[in-house]
């Protein structure tokens, strides 16, 4: 029996963009309410892509390659940022991917990369979502593990499945969220109502109380 629940955009943006770990269904409202991810980056240069090592280009190209939205988008910024996750301080890469179809507005993509080891951290594909019939919560945890074993390859096979949930947004379109564990840190899978992938994000920054809920 599946855990699912259909949760506020709010608290579906806070999981996604601040990688909220989720332990169950009851913890999930009540974690997300009181803890979130801390994520401070300090800039420490701009770079262009022939900066970059071997490990980061392949892990780069790999994503635009296995995300068909990501394919031909043009990098429009890469910034080597210091942050600190639970494992301590890394340097992660922050690459802007840009693509402006004619007569719209842009649409973005952000991947962040560890620099030295080419780790892929997250990626959020920010180009809107389908308004096509909701997968069921079967088909969405399969989509899901398909999007991971894409992007991690066998390393796919460590994610098992946690939770999902969804949320209805922009104009009655819907948004799903898959969350998997591995043996060190939770990943978050958002998708749109068809399956396709909007964002992966491991769980890997330091937690700390928001403030106004230490009651």
């Amino acid at each position: 029996m599946f855990k699912h629940q259909a949760l506020p955009f709010t608290l579906i943006a806070a999981l996604l963009l601040l990688n909220t770990p989720l332990l169950s269904n009851e913890a999930a409202a009540a974690s997300s309410h009181k803890a979130k991810a801390t994520v401070t980056a300090t800039k420490l240069a701009e770079l262009s892509i022939n900066d970059l090592n071997q490990k980061a280009k392949a892990t780069l190209n790999h994503v635009k390659e296995v995300i068909p939205d990501l394919k031909n988008y043009h990098i429009a910024s890469i910034v080597k940022e210091n942050v600190v996750t639970t494992s301590g301080p890394i340097e992660r890469l922050e690459v802007i991917l840009s693509s402006t179809p004619e007569g719209t507005t842009p649409d973005f993509g952000v991947v962040h990369v560890n620099a030295s080891t080419g780790e892929l951290i997250s990626v959020d594909i920010q180009n809107g979502l389908s308004a096509s019939k909701v997968l069921g919560d079967e088909e969405a945890i399969k989509k899901g593990k398909e999007h991971l074993k894409l992007l991690f390859g066998k390393q796919a096979e460590k994610y098992k499945f946690s939770q999902i949930h969804s949320s209805t947004v922009q104009d009655n379109k819907t948004q799903i969220l898959v969350i998997y564990t591995s043996p060190n840190h939770y990943i978050n899978v958002t998708m749109d109502s068809v399956g396709k992938l909007k964002t992966v994000k491991k769980d890997i920054y330091p937690k700390a109380e928001l403030e106004g809920n230490n009651k």
